[in-house]
């Protein structure tokens, strides 16, 4: 089943639409009726003021997804952490997946990884082809932007509250959603027919936002996917949680000491998935 394979990409394209990333769509019709407190427009507006001198945060990541299909029942867990320098931008992340540790900085327009398999570190520029199919010019998009942009894939955002945080309830419209990964898939060579017909039975988005910092702290992703290919099926059920904090605690990033005789592989193609 050829949609299996992407099942993976899939859900971490879905991962990058937590963080807004890559889509100009729509306008929202965000509601907060039941509360007398701010709408999500005004907590979103005082998360975009306070974003205006963010220049660095931490964050990390988790990723659970279980994948039921013709013989295949497979569960991976997906661990990653990292610091964001906005300018310059520089940037390092660790990432844990299947028993294996992958490593990648950026600094000075260069990108190093880890490749564990060969147990060697690479080096290629930004914006060589190869850096480029990385995307990573993603990562220097600022929190505001990212979370402002979750309203132009919105239906509605419902608000509710704890004693320190804002919890911003996102209704995905699904023809947004669909013109999203549409854009995603065409980034990676793909089509989205490549996937088969695929519905979804759970799809919870949910922003949490530091009342006194206005900072965001969270953002989660619990979905439920049904995918069909030429009369296979597959299940997969996903909950990505995203973490953020140390807010402009960073200056700069160093890159390790053995990273300094990575080898260079500008001149080599694209990645391909």
């Amino acid at each position: 089943m050829k949609a299996v394979k992407h099942l993976g990409w899939f859900v971490l394209a879905l991962a990058l639409f937590l963080t807004g990333c890559g889509t100009d769509s729509a306008s929202t019709d965000a509601e907060s009726k039941e509360k007398k407190g701010p709408t999500p427009e005004e907590i979103l507006q005082s998360t975009s003021k306070a974003n205006e001198d963010l220049n660095s945060y931490d964050m990390d990541m988790s990723m659970d997804m279980d994948v039921k299909a013709t013989g295949l029942d497979q569960s991976m867990t997906t661990t990653a952490n990292g610091t964001i320098v906005m300018d310059p931008l520089s940037s390092k992340l660790s990432m844990e997946s299947m028993g294996e540790q992958f490593d990648m900085y950026i600094k000075d327009n260069m990108i190093y990884m880890y490749e564990p398999a060969s147990a060697m570190w690479l080096k290629m520029d930004a914006e060589s082809e190869i850096g480029a199919s990385l995307e990573t010019d993603q990562v220097a998009e600022p929190l505001d932007e990212q979370i402002q942009q979750v309203k132009d894939l919105a239906d509605n955002i419902k608000v509710s509250e704890t004693d320190s945080e804002y919890v911003l309830d996102v209704v995905v419209a699904e023809d947004k959603m669909m013109s999203f990964m549409e854009e995603q898939m065409g980034a990676a060579g793909e089509s989205i027919e490549s996937l088969g017909n695929f519905t979804f039975d759970k799809f919870n988005y949910t922003i949490s936002i530091d009342k006194e910092t206005n900072y965001p702290k969270n953002i989660k992703l619990d979905m439920v996917m049904n995918m069909e290919d030429a009369g296979d099926e597959a299940t997969v059920n996903a909950v990505v949680d995203m973490n953020y904090d140390n807010f402009n605690a960073t200056e700069s990033i160093d890159i390790p000491a053995e990273a300094e005789s990575a080898v260079d592989i500008s001149d080599q193609a694209a990645l391909t998935y």
